[in-house]
């Protein structure tokens, strides 16, 4: 409607093809309200074409936030995963140094000497 006022007005848009045309058309009786009528299509047009692109590019990074999201909790699984593997690792390296020197302990008790071999093997040196 601004628009249509402002050409109504405007003394330099009778030389321009279209602007001459609306100018023409907004000095009639009712050429303001006829040519806000018709500036409405083209100002729809846009308005439909920058919410469209709006809406385009928020989707767009929320999609990205999402899979960045998803990234970094499949980082973190596979971290928790990792460090749980080396806690079994080192459990089980503890539970059969432990049962070693139990074994140790109680063949001691017992007086029963071992042979060379399965020394080094109780102690842990099997290579």
């Amino acid at each position: 409607m601004l628009l249509a006022v402002a050409l109504n007005g405007c003394g330099l848009c009778n030389g321009l093809p279209l602007l001459g045309y609306l100018n023409e058309l907004a000095n009639r009786e009712d050429g303001i309200i006829i040519t806000a009528t018709l500036l409405l299509f083209p100002t729809t047009a846009t308005l439909y074409g920058v919410f469209r692109m709006f809406f385009a590019a928020k989707q767009a990074a929320e999609r990205k936030a999402r899979e960045r999201e998803r990234q970094e909790r499949e980082r973190e699984r596979q971290t928790h995963e990792r460090g749980r593997r080396e806690g079994i690792k080192e459990g089980i390296i503890a539970g059969r140094q432990t049962e070693r020197e139990r074994i140790n302990a109680a063949l001691e008790q017992h007086g029963v000497q071992l042979t060379p071999e399965l020394t080094k093997i109780l102690s842990g040196d099997e290579e």
